[in-house]
């Protein structure tokens, strides 16, 4: 039997911040907002919006 030694890769649920490289699962330490009828992930190091998502599609309430 052989083993892989590639490492894993980020788990499926990452985000990744454009304006700083920050990474963390979605449920992670991102700073949600609620703006504009929608629900929106903030960057927790340089603020920049990661994304947004409809309320009822977001699995933890801001």
């Amino acid at each position: 039997m052989s083993t892989s030694t590639t490492p894993p890769g980020p788990r499926k649920a990452t985000l990744f911040c454009p304006g700083c490289g920050h990474e963390s699962p979605v449920d992670g330490d991102w700073l949600c907002r609620e703006r504009a009828g929608d629900v929106v992930y903030e960057c927790p190091d340089c603020h920049t919006p990661v994304t947004g998502r409809r309320p009822e599609r977001v699995t933890r309430r801001c």
